[in-house]
C-alpha cells in the first residue's frame, strides 16, 4: 500500500498521519509545490491536507482523474467546504440555526433587518473563524457590507447569514470517519468565537446526544470524513457546520483518541474497495 499525503506546510496533524501510515505500507509525501499534472503519481489513495480550502478541491479533482482516490472526495470537500452547499445538505437531516442567503447589498441587508439583530454573516468558505461578524445593529451591517463590496472575490459578495445563538461559553465539536463517531470535545471560550485555533479551551465531551447528531450530520455527505461543529441550546442540539479538513491536534490530546490512526484506517480501507 503506497499512501499519498498532500499538504502546504507540515503541522502536527500532518506529522501525526504520517507516523500512523508507515504502519500500513509506503508513505509519499506531496508538497503543493511538487503537484503537477498531468502527472504519473504511484499511490493507492491520498490524504489530502492541504490548507486552501480551493487547492484541496481541485487536488481531489486532479486525482481523482487519475483514479486515485482521495480523502477528502471531491465532492465531500466542495460541498462540506462551502457553508451554503453544507447548510442545504445538513438541514435534511439535522437541526441548523435560522440561516439566510443574499445574493446583493440590497438583498442582504434587508434578509438580516428581518432575521433580526444579532446576525452573525459568515463568508461561504473559510475556517479559523476568520471574517466572522456578529451584527448587533444596522451600523454594523452598513459596515460590513461595505467592505464585503469591495473585497476582490466575488464570493464575499455571496451573504450568507445566520441567528445568533447564545452559547453557554462553549461549543463542540465532534469526529466522524466514514459513518464512525471518533470522539468529541467542547472548546471553551470567553468570546462569542470558540475556534481552539483562536484560543480555545479544548475538554472531552461526553454527552451521548453527540453521537447521534453527529452521525446524522456525516450522513448528510455519505461518505468522508468530517469534524462538526455543534451548539447547544436549551431544547436541542443545532449543528453549526462541518469542516472536510479538520484540524485534531487539541482533540487527540484531550481525549486521548488516535484521530490520525482511524483517517489513515479509513484511507486504507477506501484504497481496497
Amino acid at each position: 500500500m503506497r499512501i499519498g499525503i498532500t499538504y502546504s506546510v507540515l503541522r502536527r496533524e500532518e506529522i501525526m498521519i504520517k507516523e500512523r501510515a508507515k504502519e500500513f505500507g509506503e508513505v509519499v509525501m506531496l508538497h503543493e509545490d511538487e503537484l503537477i499534472f498531468p502527472g504519473e503519481y504511484d499511490v493507492d489513495v491520498v490524504i489530502i491536507r492541504n490548507l486552501s480550502h480551493f487547492k484541496s478541491l481541485y487536488i481531489a479533482k486532479l486525482f481523482e482523474n487519475h483514479g486515485i482516490p482521495t480523502i477528502n472526495p471531491f465532492n465531500v470537500i466542495l460541498e462540506a467546504g462551502d457553508k451554503v452547499f453544507a447548510t442545504l445538505k445538513l438541514a435534511k437531516k439535522v437541526p441548523v440555526p435560522r440561516w439566510g442567503v443574499a445574493l446583493s447589498e440590497n438583498s442582504a441587508s434587508k434578509l438580516a433587518k428581518d432575521m433580526e439583530f444579532p446576525v452573525v454573516s459568515k463568508p461561504v468558505f473559510g475556517s479559523w473563524g476568520r471574517l466572522l461578524a456578529k451584527i448587533n445593529d444596522e451600523d454594523a451591517l452598513e459596515a460590513v457590507l461595505e467592505h464585503r463590496k469591495w473585497m476582490k472575490n466575488p464570493l464575499y459578495n455571496i451573504h450568507y447569514m445566520q441567528e445568533y445563538i447564545e452559547k453557554p461559553g462553549r461549543d463542540i465539536r465532534s469526529y466522524v470517519i466514514g459513518g464512525e463517531f471518533v470522539t468529541a470535545i467542547y472548546r471553551y471560550s470567553d468570546h462569542w468565537v470558540t475556534n481552539t485555533a483562536r484560543g480555545g479551551r479544548a475538554e472531552p465531551c461526553f454527552d451521548e446526544r453527540v453521537i447521534d447528531v453527529s452521525i446524522k450530520a456525516w450522513e448528510a455527505f455519505g461518505e468522508g470524513a468530517l469534524a462538526i461543529d455543534i451548539f447547544e441550546t436549551k431544547n436541542e442540539l443545532l449543528v453549526n457546520e462541518v469542516n472536510p479538513n479538520m484540524e485534531f491536534k487539541n482533540a487527540a490530546r484531550v481525549t486521548g483518541v488516535d484521530i490520525a490512526r482511524k483517517l489513515v484506517e479509513y484511507a486504507v480501507e477506501v484504497a481496497k474497495r
